[in-house]
């Protein structure tokens, strides 16, 4: 009786270990994109699967010009080329021609922008000479207002490292005019570190630390050092040019230009890079072992001097953006994989491998001072409503 007993167990026990171990693997087949067939009798299907991931969520997607689902879903496709489409009303539309691969996840991370601006000024009383800082935290500009004399002077606006949200993005003046100086006579230019600014005008030059107060004790005429702090700062862009070059492949390193730190920029991830062309080359293939879901979107190896490109360090792919003599002032969108530039007298968006171009803004402003909101939820401008009309920096809603 023992014996048959402890057969008994010893069956339970390979009946539960086969039934886990036959879901496990059954598991582990749908998760890899497999689906079971009856078309040849029953087998399973290798698929791949489509995440359409979107924000803001509950945008439809088309594939092939038929409504699949919404997002955030998957999809199981067999291996194939498809023509995805992510539509939400109010929102541009995004299209791309994707490759499915077999047991290959790819994922869309759709970022999806108004098709309507929402204006809205930042400054009331005009702003003048306004400058951004290098790592875009900050706005420094001057007011000369003969209607509020008591708040003309030096102001700044600052996006980050700020405790309470309701006061990010708000004004705040660094100085009064002083006796003998008058801040709109001056134009400011940030340190590399974004700590310190050089106003200067024909007859002075003053650097000024915005971590201590402004006085007029402590404001101190640099004009006989101004060589020296402009060599300096020169130094220190060069050493944040050569950190960056560090993080990329060495076969990449000699075709990017390193005159200013705006030709190379990394996405807030790191792993893409927005570099200007300063010499021509060829980029070989599999740099690194790119991953299994690598960007299909047709690429642009062979690099020609002058021209923005993106390429990514883990899928090992480059892709053409633009020419500089067309292509003004690029910047990462913060939080995306987006990039916001100026084409033809028009702020414009485009997906990372120069796709889904979209205009977000085609009215009056100053091409010289277009740049992202810190979170990437709207673009600041400097713009007057109408030609006699006072200049100040509004922002433009794009999400």
């Amino acid at each position: 009786m023992r014996d048959t007993s402890n057969r008994k167990s010893i069956l339970i026990i390979l009946i539960v270990a086969l039934l886990i171990t036959s879901s496990t693997l059954i598991i582990s087949f749908f998760a890899r994109g497999y689906q079971f067939s009856l078309k040849e009798g029953f087998s399973f299907k290798a698929t791949g699967i489509l995440s359409a991931i979107s924000k803001p969520k509950g945008a439809s997607v088309y594939i092939n010009d038929k409504l699949i689902t919404a997002t955030d879903d998957t999809i199981n496709l067999t291996p194939n080329d498809y023509t995805v489409k992510i539509t939400k009303d109010g929102y541009f539309p995004w299209q791309k021609t994707i490759k499915i691969k077999t047991e290959t996840v790819y994922q869309t991370d759709t970022q999806l922008f108004r098709s309507t601006p929402d204006l809205k000024p930042i400054t009331l009383t005009g702003a003048i000479n306004p400058s951004f800082s290098p790592d875009g935290s900050k706005i420094v500009y001057s007011v000369a207002s003969a209607s509020a004399t008591k708040d003309n002077g030096l102001f700044i606006i600052e996006f980050n490292n700020l405790p309470i949200s309701l006061t990010r993005g708000t004004p705040r003046q660094l100085s009064r005019d002083l006796a003998n100086i008058n801040w709109s006579k001056f134009k400011f230019t940030f340190s590399p570190n974004s700590r310190q600014i050089l106003a200067t005008n024909k007859n002075i030059n003053y650097l000024i630390s915005l971590d201590t107060p402004i006085t007029a004790k402590n404001l101190i005429d640099v004009t006989d050092s101004l060589k020296a702090i402009q060599k300096d700062w020169e130094t220190q862009t060069s050493q944040l040019i050569a950190g960056k070059l560090e993080k990329l492949p060495k076969e990449i390193q000699p075709l990017v230009s390193t005159t200013s730190a705006q030709d190379i920029q990394f996405a807030a991830s790191e792993d893409k890079v927005l570099y200007l062309a300063q010499n021509d080359g060829s980029l070989p293939n599999n740099i690194v072992t790119p991953f299994p879901a690598q960007s299909t979107q047709t690429q642009s190896r062979d690099i020609k001097k002058g021209n923005f490109y993106v390429y990514d360090i883990q899928d090992d792919t480059n892709f053409l953006i633009g020419n500089s003599s067309a292509l003004q002032n690029p910047n990462w969108l913060p939080n995306s994989n987006n990039i916001v530039f100026i084409e033809d007298q028009k702020i414009k968006i485009v997906d990372y491998d120069n796709t889904n171009k979209q205009t977000l803004f085609a009215g009056n402003f100053n091409q010289e001072c277009v740049y992202p909101w810190s979170d990437g939820s709207k673009i600041i401008i400097f713009s007057s409503p109408y030609t006699s009309a006072a200049q100040n920096l509004y922002t433009i809603s794009i999400k």
